[in-house]
């Protein structure tokens, strides 16, 4: 299994880190998340469109760009 890791800004809390999971998870190319202080770590085994990611995040409220993706 892949693994990344992405920076999110605008979490302050638990419940951001699991909103921020719950919604990644309904990506099929996902199969697990944690949300570690403002990381989210993701892995995957198929190729992950980052677009999407990143559109899915910065549209529940938080923010997030490509720059912001690292292994």
């Amino acid at each position: 299994m892949k693994e990344i890791k992405l920076k999110i800004d605008g979490i302050h809390c638990d419940n951001c880190r699991n909103r921020i999971a719950k919604v990644l998870l309904n990506n099929d190319e996902i199969k697990e998340v944690s949300v570690v202080d403002n990381v989210a770590i993701i892995k995957y085994d198929k190729d992950l469109n980052h677009s999407k990611i990143i559109n899915t995040i910065n549209d529940i409220g938080f923010e997030t760009k490509e720059e912001y993706f690292y292994e």
